[in-house]
């Protein structure tokens, strides 16, 4: 899945670990290679090591040839994605990339002397949401709802699993998906990589503003997915697609619906019961630990902490 863009060392040393259980590999310049393998560790000549000074460090060349490689060749062709700071691979998986910001009259031109790269492999989970998907709709409609994680909990498997389940389910006949950071459903020359569902329609790698006012007027959806709610703008724009009555499934990074309150950003959100539904996920219990499905009066449906 990854390891045509590695170099060969990282590919002896992977070849002894099962891949299924691996999710992310964190590369920098001369720095000890760290991997998620259900925990963080590092990565020797043979496997997972303990010690930092055991670990293998790539060089400055090899980690502008794994980029070079991961843009199939061609830097040019792959530069919008550059600039977002990613390169998406097949399979979904990503590439995030660290290195020299180049600006050209304050917007960024393109990214140069590449200094760390983080690769992300997802792993599609079908039906995960399952459990809680009941609580999401009933009869009369879907409810608007908002995934609250922590980083790497699994808010976004969780929300493509929902998009799937709704979509292969009939609950509803158009979906929209705006993926941002092409991370639910991992676009690759017009094919999604992640299975999403066959009535699912799909923006890529445009900001939640344009994916929902363009959306809204061009592919009368009837639930909007979009993912990591962050600045006042995302609201904003969430605001316009609610008041044209389209539906909404998005995700936040917090710990739990109290925690997000406390944030200016989110606190007149809440207040204003926009979202009907919330979902809590944390790591606790393992990756995707549901923590519970609360209503708009944040009580507890589903679960509990």
């Amino acid at each position: 899945m990854i390891t045509h863009i590695l170099p060969k060392r990282l590919q002896e040393a992977l070849r002894n670990l099962d891949m299924s259980k691996l999710t992310e590999v964190r590369l920098r310049v001369g720095q000890p290679t760290v991997i998620n393998y259900g925990q963080p560790f590092y990565l020797g000549s043979q496997g997972i090591v303990e010690k930092a000074q055991s670990a293998i460090k790539i060089s400055y060349q090899e980690l502008q040839d794994l980029v070079f490689i991961a843009c199939e060749y061609s830097v040019y062709a792959h530069n919008e994605e550059l600039k977002q700071g990613f390169v998406t691979l097949k399979d979904g998986v990503r590439v995030g990339i660290c290195g020299e910001i180049v600006f050209d009259n304050d917007k960024i031109k393109t990214i140069k002397n590449f200094s760390s790269v983080n690769i992300r492999i997802p792993h599609l989970i079908k039906d995960c949401s399952l459990n809680i998907l009941p609580y999401l709709f009933d009869e009369e409609k879907v409810f608007n709802t908002l995934i609250i994680s922590p980083p790497g909990a699994g808010k976004t498997t969780y929300l493509r699993d929902i998009a799937y389940q709704f979509s292969e389910n009939k609950v509803v006949n158009n979906i929209l998906i705006i993926d941002e950071r092409n991370e639910i459903a991992s676009m690759l020359n017009g094919v999604n990589q992640l299975d999403v569902g066959m009535n699912a329609d799909i923006y890529t790698n445009c900001s939640k503003q344009f994916g929902l006012i363009n959306g809204i007027r061009t592919m009368s959806p009837q639930i909007i997915f979009l993912d990591e709610l962050a600045t006042q703008s995302d609201i904003d724009a969430l605001d316009y697609a609610i008041g044209s009555g389209v539906g909404i499934f998005s995700t936040v990074h917090s710990t739990n619906i109290y925690t997000l309150q406390q944030k200016p950003l989110f606190k007149e959100l809440l207040q204003n019961n926009i979202f009907e539904r919330y979902i809590v996920l944390s790591t606790r219990k393992g990756v995707g630990t549901i923590e519970g499905v609360f209503d708009n009066n944040y009580v507890c449906l589903y679960g509990g902490i």
